[in-house]
């Protein structure tokens, strides 16, 4: 078998592990390393950041806002039970997905 891969030391300091499919920060898993270190970074920078998270679902399962509706049809983003959905990734967050969006284009639009 062949061993996981060595993670650099700012992962580790950030608390990223990784399973052999996919790195992982707090909840969160990613498909790349860099998300997972860009994520860990911004969540360290918060003015909350070490104060104990508040529940997530409040807010995730309140539905997006007639505003955010426009910037999901925009890239093709939908909300399904409770998550944002952009192409085959689930999203808690719609800025997360947004970001995703913004860096891969038409993954959820019609192949002409």
């Amino acid at each position: 078998m062949d061993a996981l891969p060595v993670l650099p030391p700012e992962a580790e300091a950030l608390g990223i592990s990784f399973d052999g499919r996919a790195y992982h920060y707090r909840e969160y898993s990613y498909d790349h390393l860099a998300d997972a270190l860009r994520y860990g970074r911004l969540d360290r920078t918060r003015p909350a950041a070490g104060e104990a998270p508040v529940p997530r679902q409040w807010k995730q399962w309140a539905g997006p806002t007639p505003e955010e509706r426009l910037q999901m049809d925009k890239h093709g983003i939908v909300f399904e039970y409770g998550y944002y959905r952009y192409g085959a990734y689930r999203y808690d967050l719609l800025s997360a997905a947004l970001d995703y969006a913004h860096r891969e284009p038409g993954l959820s639009l019609p192949v002409a």
